[in-house]
């Protein structure tokens, strides 16, 4: 079996993606203050249950809104889908900055701004994922995507935190300020990504629903994709909760402070950074994305085992830190590939597909959660949980033509979805 090369240096990818990468990581940065100072603003005025309200909400409209959206970044230029989805961002955060100012605190206008950041959020996130292949080579992918994991991991491990130091300073009124400010400046270096190198040819035109449902009936034609993100998904539903919900009840069980609970939520960013920086590509590179995926998926079952069944703190923040690393090999092990086989007049439709799921898994791991706690102790919902990603993990190895498709090069699998399952995209072309 060939190994997969480690990629291009970070440097040598083209200024158009660094600028884009940017503009992200300075989003997700503004996303999680924004997330923070809101969550705050809700309790403090309108207590736990206003904030479920909010999340229910919030939860709902990014399933719904994600795929009547989808097809916007295959029907117009990424470029300018992108920079829609940043001017309706700064447009949310002007409004809940003035919103704050006024000391305005009503839950139907906190709800109507977020509804327009959800509406941004599923323009942005299927056309930044999607356009990178349209602004680097293949062989060049990888490494994109390295640095685009990265710079989600330190927006999401620095804003809570940035959020919470201007809160306990400044106060609500400046935090809403500084995400105004961030959530603009990512405006201004997503604005300068300039145009791709080439673009997405233009699928048929079949009316706006009649492409969202192609979109959709594509992702579930194609019969690798689909049951590679159903499992997917299905590892999430095990794997978030141990790290959300649970998480805060699991060091409250042990006796410990809040502090560790931090350190424990910061770990997990750390080790995920540490694999998109080298750690997970160089592990790919040793032994093959299918042997690394398997080594991935039983690192991260018992890191979750240990961290039901350990009580000391120093071992809880390591065993995150392996979580985290596991984590981002399990996202880099194919993604390059799954993005490269899928045509590109596709790729954002199918991005907003496997989005709508990830938010549906995302939604049900607390309810699941929740309801093994009414039965057992946390540590018991840990060790339960642990097993279940790993069987979870064992389908993902056995789904058929995976590690096929895994040990192709970049150009081997580049349209491998429409040689391989053509009527998915109305595509006369004989399978390969």
């Amino acid at each position: 079996m060939t190994k997969p090369p480690i990629g291009s240096p970070w440097p040598q990818l083209p200024a158009a993606v660094l600028r884009l990468m940017i503009g992200e990581c300075l989003g997700l940065l503004a996303a999680g203050a924004m997330q923070l100072a809101l969550a705050w603003w809700i309790s403090s005025a309108g207590g736990a249950a206003a904030l479920a309200r909010y999340g229910v909400f919030s939860a709902l409209a990014a399933l719904l809104v994600t795929p009547l959206l989808s097809p916007a970044g295959d029907r117009w230029p990424k470029r300018r889908v992108i920079r829609l989805g940043k001017l309706l961002l700064v447009a949310d955060a002007l409004l809940l900055a003035l919103l704050c100012q006024a000391g305005v605190y009503e839950l139907s206008l906190l709800c109507a701004c977020g509804l327009l950041s959800v509406a941004a959020q599923a323009l942005l996130w299927p056309a930044e994922a999607s356009i990178l292949p349209e602004l680097v080579p293949a062989a060049g992918l990888p490494a994109a995507i390295r640095l685009r994991r990265g710079a989600q991991a330190v927006g999401g491990l620095l804003g809570p935190g940035l959020a919470g130091l201007v809160l306990a300073g400044a106060g609500l009124g400046a935090a809403m300020v500084l995400n105004l400010l961030l959530f603009t400046l990512a405006a201004v270096a997503a604005w300068r990504v300039g145009n791709p190198g080439r673009t997405a040819p233009a699928s048929a035109r079949r009316g706006w629903f009649g492409e969202m449902a192609d979109g959709l009936r594509a992702k579930w034609q194609v019969r690798l994709d689909r049951w590679w993100t159903l499992v997917g998904a299905l590892m999430m539903l095990c794997l978030l909760p141990t790290t959300g919900l649970l998480l805060p009840l699991r060091i409250q069980a042990l006796g410990l402070s809040a502090a560790w609970f931090g350190a424990c939520s910061a770990a997990l960013s750390v080790g995920l950074l540490l694999g998109v920086a080298g750690l997970a590509t160089a592990l790919i590179a040793r032994v093959g994305r299918s042997r690394a995926l398997a080594l991935a998926i039983v690192a991260i079952a018992a890191a979750m085992a240990g961290v039901g069944s350990c009580g000391q703190a120093l071992v809880l923040v390591a065993l995150f830190a392996l979580i985290g690393l596991g984590m981002s090999v399990t996202q880099l092990v194919g993604q390059a590939h799954r993005m490269l086989a899928i045509p590109e007049d596709y790729r954002a439709r199918m991005s907003a597909a496997h989005l709508v799921v990830a938010h549906l898994a995302a939604a049900l791991g607390p309810a699941l959660a929740g309801t093994l706690l009414q039965q057992v102790v946390v540590q018991t919902v840990y060790l339960l949980l642990a097993a279940a990603f790993a069987g979870s993990g064992l389908l993902l190895l056995a789904v058929p033509g995976l590690g096929l498709f895994l040990r192709q090069d970049h150009e081997g699998v580049r349209d491998w979805y429409a040689r391989h399952y053509p009527r998915a995209f109305n595509r006369p072309w004989p399978r390969a």
